[in-house]
Formats: structure tokens, sequence, C-alpha cells
């Protein structure tokens, strides 16, 4: 039987140090799925191979896109098409999310 583990997702945001960190939590198919914790605003990008699914556990995150802006809180995600420019942000100090995404996807974007 293949091994299945547990991932604790507060334990994993607790670990991060610095004003963003982002890294892969588990392997879904050819997607990915990784966890963010950031405390400053990320460059402008994007996802040339893949949409990607944004869903903040603790504290909310503003996505902004060219000419728009959207808040995104706990109980909440937001689905950013491929290939569209956009830049996340916590709306406070700290902001931690989960990110869905394809395998091949660059965790900075393009």
């Amino acid at each position: 039987m293949t091994s299945i583990a547990k991932i604790d997702l507060r334990r994993e945001a607790s670990s991060a140090s610095g004003d963003w960190k982002n890294w892969v939590l588990a392997n879904v198919n050819d997607h990915v799925v990784r966890i963010g914790v950031m405390s400053r605003d990320f460059h402008w990008h994007r996802h040339s191979n893949s949409d990607e699914v944004l869903l903040p556990l603790e504290g909310s995150l503003i996505v902004d896109f060219e000419g728009q802006s959207m808040t995104i809180d706990v109980g909440q995600f937001v689905v950013v098409p491929q290939n569209v420019l956009h830049r996340t942000r916590p709306a406070g100090d700290r902001v931690v999310t989960l990110c869905f995404e394809h395998k091949d996807s660059s965790i900075t974007g393009e």
C-alpha cells in the first residue's frame, strides 16, 4: 500500500520565515498543491500553462488584475485563468494561501 501522510497546514504555515515563501505540499496527478505565506506584495506575473486557484487559509488576499482588484477571504477562492496578468498581496500584515496549479508552473510565474 502507498504511504499516506497527513499534512498539518497550521504547522506548515508557522514554519515560514521572511516576507514571502511558497512551496509544494503535495502532488495531485499533474498538479501541485502549494502553500504560500506572504507579508508583502508579490510581483506582477502570469502562468502560460495553467489556471491557478488561490484559497486563503488565514487572513485576506488581494488579487490585482489589470484595471481590477478583488479581496478573497477565508472560505472563498478565485480561479485566475491561464495567461491573465495578476499579482497577489496581503490585505493585512500576513496571508496564508493554498494554491492549486499545474506541476510545471513556475512558483514565481512569468
